[in-house]
């Protein structure tokens, strides 16, 4: 079983990402869960997302302690937790990190044995138009599906019916595409 969680702020669709990959997934023959929890309901308040992917049935039904994969998106969020600290040892962590001549600091590169990059937040940008919290779960989900490969990127595209009205599939398609093309390993 692959357990995954995802830390975001309300409004950049952690939430929604969960049931987005937990829906691709379903649909490439897993059995998938997903459930959130947050606090107080408003925008840019922690928010983190749960997921469980496995070929057989899940029978657990508690909260992932100790998770496989931790995509995290918003930076920010490391000067309010500690997103890493749970990760199982050849864990995996995609990071939302801007994109230039900064380095990902090493404490957080110690805490993962593989870890991913991608500027999701100025992607988001350049599809969605610049907001105060940058919505960036699609482009994780492209990223996602990028790096760890147990979950398509075309099921991904497929779940977003699901999810999206009509008139915003295709941008949305673009996000995950993106975010899919501009993943970078860090070594």
């Amino acid at each position: 079983m692959k357990e995954i969680i995802i830390y975001g702020r309300g409004g950049q669709g952690a939430v929604t990402a969960a049931q987005l990959l937990a829906t691709a997934a379903f649909l490439e023959g897993y059995w998938a869960q997903t459930f959130p929890q947050f606090g107080a309901e408003r925008r840019g308040a922690p928010v983190i997302a749960y997921i469980r992917i496995d070929k057989e049935p899940i029978a657990i039904r508690s909260k992932v302690y100790a998770p496989d994969v931790v995509v995290v998106m918003d930076f920010n969020l490391f000067k309010m937790i500690k997103p890493l600290d749970n990760l199982k040892a050849g864990g995996t962590a995609i990071i939302n990190f801007p994109a230039g001549d900064r380095q990902l600091p090493d404490q957080i590169k110690k805490k993962a044995d593989h870890i991913y990059t991608i500027d999701a937040s100025t992607i988001a940008d350049q599809i969605y138009g610049k907001t105060a919290i940058p919505i960036t779960n699609i482009i994780h989900m492209g990223a996602y599906c990028a790096a760890m490969k147990d979950v398509s990127n075309e099921s991904i595209i497929t779940a977003l019916p699901d999810f999206f009205a009509e008139n915003k599939l295709e941008i949305n398609r673009k996000a995950a595409q993106m975010g899919y093309e501009n993943i970078k390993g860090v070594s």
